[in-house]
């Protein structure tokens, strides 16, 4: 998550909850992490109401919203496997460069 907060723009850190509530204890996520033993086992969901932080503030979330969310989810997730065995992973430059746009792109709001 932590990643992704710096990421992407629809995604803020102050309204994520790690806490496992006894609500929560059948969820995936939650099981995943006590009887597979996942350490990153997050649950990320959207709005159909739209936002009410950051730059997509007062509007609807589309499709391309949706789209970017994911691409910048993927990045996250490369960036974590990067951090995590650095030695193991080494991308072309190429890639990198790719990985550095998906980072900087965003999608326009009309």
């Amino acid at each position: 998550p932590k990643i992704l907060s710096q990421t992407a723009p629809a995604f803020y850190m102050g309204s994520c909850s790690f806490v496992v509530e006894k609500s929560k204890e059948s969820t995936a996520r939650v099981v995943v992490w006590r009887e597979i033993g996942v350490q990153r086992s997050y649950t990320m969901e959207s709005t159909l109401c739209g936002c009410d932080q950051g730059k997509y503030k007062g509007l609807q979330i589309g499709t391309r919203e949706l789209e970017e969310m994911g691409a910048k989810f993927c990045v996250g997730l490369l960036r974590l496997k990067r951090m995590a065995s650095p030695l193991e992973y080494n991308l072309p430059s190429s890639l990198l460069d790719i990985e550095n746009e998906l980072i900087e792109s965003s999608c326009k709001v009309t």
